[in-house]
């Protein structure tokens, strides 16, 4: 795109990550994590933005985002969020009403952190269920319930006017060794690439309409 780029303020747009183990990159180099590689993709078609922070911690719940990883996003005031949590709490079996209550209390508490509150892209839970760790368990309705929560992330981003991009599909494809890291649970480097793929051009479209595009 050459010369072209879309900026914020001088540092360029200002990215905050949040969530768990799925976004920290558990068993993969810092960049090799999707973040990151959606950062460098951005980056490369003309989108000034600045990767300040991964909050991102593995075993994290909603919960945990609220009352940890929220108190560092306000010190930022993100431009742009992304949000993929709910894993941890739905491998625990939290009932979904429960689930439902505490996404919106995360969005609730977490769009007037950002410069523009619509400027967070909800990213749906991946069907860990196939991974080989996952199938050990056996857990009765295990997929059901990732489902379920899926659809409460899509609903309550709707009535926010937030994007969504849905990983799920395509997760349901990561079947083989390869996917994984050597814990079996967690997804390796070429399944990071495969989600960032999907997760690019949602977020893509989102900033080139939110930011001024200049010469």
């Amino acid at each position: 795109m050459g010369q072209n780029t879309f900026t914020n303020p001088e540092t360029g747009i200002k990215y905050v990550a949040v969530g768990d183990s799925y976004t920290i990159g558990v068993g993969v180099t810092e960049d090799e994590r999707w973040p990151n590689i959606l950062t460098n993709h951005l980056k490369k078609e003309g989108i000034n933005v600045h990767f300040v922070a991964n909050f991102a911690v593995s075993g994290y719940t909603v919960k945990d985002v609220i009352e940890l990883e929220l108190r560092e996003v306000e010190k930022i005031r993100p431009d742009f969020v992304t949000v993929l949590i709910g894993a941890n709490d739905n491998f625990g079996q939290k009932e979904t009403g429960t689930y439902r209550q505490e996404l919106r209390e995360l969005l609730d508490k977490l769009q007037p952190m950002v410069t523009n509150p619509k400027n967070i892209v909800l990213i749906t839970i991946p069907d860990y269920s196939k991974s080989p760790v996952a199938r050990l368990y056996q857990k009765e309705d295990m997929l059901k319930l990732i489902k379920q929560y899926n659809k409460i992330i899509k609903e309550e981003g709707e009535k926010r006017g937030l994007t969504i991009a849905d990983i799920f599909p395509m997760s349901q494809t990561m079947t083989n060794d390869t996917d994984y890291v050597s814990d079996g649970l967690h997804p390796s480097t070429q399944s990071y690439v495969k989600w960032e793929k999907i997760i690019f051009p949602v977020v893509f479209d989102l900033l080139k309409t939110k930011f001024p595009y200049q010469k």
